[in-house]
Parts: structure tokens; C-alpha cells; sequence
């Protein structure tokens, strides 16, 4: 684990300035977010991400043969690593990564006549995450239930159903 301090205080993080830095300054969605930041405002958005990724529940990498290789543990440190300075910029970026459940718009039910539009729990891809998809992407192997995702069920008769929300769905069902 690396430190990142604030005045002089240390705190841990898994990642530090300098690596965020490196990171980001070869990442084309980070724009000037990160280096328009104060040293201050950095390092409280890296101890954030990893306070945030503390709470979350690890599979035990030591238990599970796929995840035991010298190799395969080497990747899953640089992917928190990773998923720390990205989670960072999130932050920087006015993410609500702790107080929202996850990332995409959610819909229990809508009903106008005969059609309805509602959101179950699934297993396709493309669907509702914890965090932004590239933060899943780089942690969905090493999280208990990394894998869960939500998908959207629609019913009704044949016409054209609009909503002021962009659900994400643009092809017929």
C-alpha cells in the first residue's frame, strides 16, 4: 500500500500521487480533471477511492486456484491500483460513487395501459454496476459478486413508448 499525506499527515491509499499521475497523464478520458486539481484535493480523493474500495467484499484471492498464480496476484494489485486512481478521478469529477448503489438509471415498474417497463436482477452483460464500467471492469474478477449485474424487461403492444430518461436501449426488443 502506498501513502498519500495531507499537510503532514500520512495516509495509506493503493495508489500515490506520482502513480495517479503517471496514470492518468496517459489516459485520454481524464482530461484536465487531474491536473487541475490542488495536491490536497488529489491525495483526498486517492484516501476516498480507497476507503471506498476497503468497504467492498474481496474474494480470497488464496482459496481459488485461478487467482493463486504469482502472475495472476500481480495483475489484481496493479487492477486495484488502477481502479483506485480511476475512482479518484471519478470523484474529482463529481461522481456520487458513495451514496449512489450503482451507475446507470434504475426502474422498478412504469405502466401506461398495456405497457410496462421494469428493471430484475440478470445476468447479461451491459448492464447496472457498483461502480462506472471502467472501475468494474478492472475489479469484476476480485469482488464477491463481481459478476451481478440488472437488466431491463419491456411488455406491451406494438407502438413507440418514450420517456424523458435515456434508458440506454436504442434497437427494437
Amino acid at each position: 500500500m502506498e501513502t498519500v499525506s495531507i499537510g503532514s499527515q500520512p495516509y495509506s491509499a493503493y495508489a500515490s500521487a506520482a502513480q495517479a499521475d503517471q496514470y492518468l497523464a496517459a489516459a485520454q478520458h481524464a482530461g484536465t480533471t487531474w491536473s487541475a486539481a490542488t495536491d490536497t484535493t488529489q491525495a483526498q480523493a486517492l484516501i476516498t477511492a480507497t476507503r471506498i474500495l476497503d468497504r467492498q467484499r474481496w474474494r480470497d484471492a488464496y482459496a481459488d486456484d485461478d487467482l493463486a498464480t504469482a502472475q495472476a496476484l500481480r495483475f489484481a494489485v496493479q487492477n486495484i491500483k488502477d481502479a483506485c486512481v480511476e475512482m479518484a478521478l471519478a470523484l474529482l469529477d463529481g461522481s456520487e460513487l458513495q451514496t449512489e448503489q450503482n451507475t446507470a438509471q434504475k426502474l422498478s415498474a412504469i405502466r401506461a395501459g398495456s405497457v410496462s417497463l421494469s428493471f430484475v436482477t440478470g445476468g447479461t452483460e451491459g448492464a447496472a454496476h457498483r461502480f462506472p464500467t471502467i472501475i468494474h471492469e478492472l475489479l469484476r474478477d476480485y469482488l464477491v459478486g463481481g459478476s451481478e449485474t440488472l437488466t431491463g424487461v419491456a411488455s406491451g403492444v406494438s407502438g413507440e413508448s418514450l420517456t424523458a430518461n435515456d434508458l440506454g436501449h436504442t434497437g427494437g426488443v
